[in-house]
């Protein structure tokens, strides 16, 4: 590998570096590798340097060999393979990868989310000790439907979260012959997560509807707008996640 240039100095390029048409050659192979792999795009662009990097040392090696750069360049894809099974053999990692950062990202919004929800409540003056919550002061009256679905899906999306960085993470090993699990899991957060919310805008839509101007509205405004947008963020999470799973044999 040749080390960039600094600032004015000439860079060098060495005597067997791979030509135009062999990286092109390359970039074609590798295309149709990324094209089939799931995941965060940031892990995604790391594989595909590391294998680009493979290709064009391999090219080289078979240039130092005798052979012209375009063979040398065919010669090194096909050491590779088929880019269908070189994907097929990153993707349960990827999967993985993308389940664990999902579960993580829930897990990390839950705390600030419920803050703002608190805040709201204390702010607008809803909310009575040792009663249960659609008896509460100011509680709307769809709030004795609305707070065991929140209450349900709250409870799903942090276990199946909790899973999903267990399964992800020490327990791995045990699991490697799973590998929907970690995806199924992550995507079952995600659509607790998004299902809690959407309980927490009907509660905030009924409450308006019953006593319009009861709330207080900067905390209110923020809370809603946090929950909107995790609910828009998680559903996203989940359909990809369900994606990535359904790329991955049983």
């Amino acid at each position: 590998m040749t080390r960039p240039a600094g600032p004015g100095q000439a860079r060098s390029i060495p005597a067997n570096a791979a030509p135009a048409g062999a990286e092109q050659l390359a970039d074609a192979y590798l295309a149709q590798v990324a094209a089939r792999l799931p995941g965060p795009a940031r892990t995604r662009a790391g594989i595909i340097a590391e294998l680009r990097a493979g290709l064009l040392d391999a090219t080289d090696a078979h240039r130092d060999a005798g052979l012209p750069a375009d063979s040398a360049a065919a010669a090194a894809v096909a050491e590779f393979g088929d880019p269908r099974q070189i994907a097929d053999a990153f993707r349960p990692g990827l999967a993985s990868s993308q389940a664990r950062q999902v579960a993580l990202a829930l897990l990390a919004t839950g705390p600030l989310i419920g803050v703002l929800w608190a805040a709201t409540a204390l702010a607008s003056h809803i909310g009575i000790r040792h009663a249960p919550p659609w008896h509460w002061a100011g509680a709307p009256p769809a709030s004795i439907v609305e707070f065991p679905l929140f209450a349900a899906a709250f409870m799903l999306a942090v276990w199946t979260a909790v899973f999903t960085i267990a399964a992800t993470g020490r327990l791995t090993r045990w699991l490697s012959g799973h590998p929907r699990l970690a995806p199924g899991t992550a995507a079952l957060a995600g659509l607790g997560t998004a299902a809690a919310d959407l309980a927490l805008l009907t509660l905030l839509a009924s409450q308006l509807a019953a006593a319009h101007g009861a709330l207080a509205p900067a905390p209110t405004a923020a809370a809603a707008l946090a929950s909107l947008t995790r609910l828009t963020l998680a559903g996203r999470a989940a359909r990809r996640c369900l994606a990535a799973r359904a790329t991955l044999t049983r």
